[in-house]
């Protein structure tokens, strides 16, 4: 990246390009916006609560994750990045932990992967599946912690996203902010990037991005990674 590392080695989940992605359209919705306190919540390596800190003015921003050895490697990257005064990892279980505060912003690439997919690495297990922290649990968590006005941020594949914005009315939550993701012009989606708000408008906007377009990146994928990749 430009402007910060990321060490990766004692992490389960990796750096994936969906991610980076995630991170840099999350960060360009709030980028002319000023926030008090922001949540990532599993925040594996830190890479998104960096992506936030290099381009929005956030004051105060909280990663949690459950695994011992991922929040250690997140402390290690934040206490290394430009950011350090504004970046906080917590080692806990974001289902049992008393936050002491409201957030603006709430943000997650929260599991992918059903029980049915159960890996015999229980790091991976512990980031991947849904056992660890269901949709529905995730839209009532999301709605306590935020403020009146606050966003919730995620990053999902395709497939459950309809759920999950079912799930997130029902916590008070709409959805605003659709972006589907494909890997080229000749794939349907496969994530689904998404953004709600505790507001009770119904408005919202859903558009697509592709992350390669004919043998290269796309311009809108270029656009949005050219703050952070090394050679756009």
């Amino acid at each position: 990246m430009k402007e910060f590392t990321i060490q990766q080695e004692s992490c389960s989940m990796k750096v994936c390009t969906e991610s980076c992605l995630f991170g840099a359209w999350l960060a360009d919705f709030f980028r002319d916006q000023e926030l008090d306190a922001a949540l990532d919540i599993g925040t594996g390596t830190g890479l998104l609560s960096l992506q936030l800190a290099q381009q929005v003015k956030v004051k105060s921003i909280d990663a949690i994750e459950l695994d011992p050895a991922a929040s250690k490697q997140a402390t290690a990257n934040f206490q290394a990045s430009a950011w350090n005064q504004s970046l906080h990892c917590i080692q806990g279980d974001v289902l049992n932990y008393s936050f002491e505060k409201k957030y603006r912003l709430v943000f997650s690439n929260p599991p992918f992967f059903e029980q049915s997919l159960l890996s015999a690495d229980r790091g991976i297990n512990l980031a991947r599946h849904e056992a660890a922290l269901g949709l529905t649990a995730l839209a009532d968590l999301a709605a306590n912690l935020l403020e009146a006005d606050g966003w919730l941020a995620l990053l999902l594949p395709y497939l459950r996203a309809d759920a999950m914005v079912e799930q997130a009315l029902k916590a008070g939550l709409t959805l605003r902010k659709r972006t589907n993701v494909c890997q080229t012009e000749k794939h349907g989606p496969f994530r689904s990037m998404l953004l709600f708000k505790k507001d009770g408008a119904t408005e919202t906007t859903t558009d697509q991005v592709l992350i390669r377009q004919n043998g290269s990146y796309s311009a809108a994928f270029t656009q949005l990674l050219q703050p952070y990749y090394l050679y756009l």
